[in-house]
């Protein structure tokens, strides 16, 4: 199975260490990036990421990643969930919590499973 891959490129830096802190330690085997949020698209192409955890979703992140989360869009306290690896009604709600993250990173884990890629008629 290929390894998860999490890019965070986010305002304010300490959200964005913090994060990458957690998914460090709560799990370990996925492999976490963390950039500038004006290297994004450099990143992007470079780590090509699964998730994006990001102050803005440039074309390349919505192109690139399956799932993208946009932490406080026009400065507001709620974040923007996108991507063609969620399923339906992802979300993260106000005041999103660690295990909110988590959630939607296992989500995007088990979007890469070799089953989850099978679709009824391969099988």
């Amino acid at each position: 199975m290929e390894k998860m891959r999490v890019l965070l490129a986010n305002e304010p830096r300490v959200y964005r260490e913090v994060i990458a802190d957690a998914l460090k330690k709560l799990r370990p085997l996925i492999e976490v990036g963390v950039c500038e949020p004006e290297e994004t698209d450099t990143e992007v192409s470079r780590f090509r990421p699964h998730l994006v955890i990001c102050s803005e979703a440039t074309g390349a992140v919505r192109d690139s990643s399956l799932v993208w989360i946009v932490l406080y869009p026009d400065g507001e306290d709620r974040a923007e969930v996108g991507g063609a690896g969620l399923g339906e009604g992802a979300s993260l709600p106000p005041g999103a919590k660690v295990s909110d993250f988590l959630a939607l990173v296992d989500e995007t884990g088990l979007s890469l499973a070799p089953e989850a890629k099978e679709s009824p008629a391969d099988g």
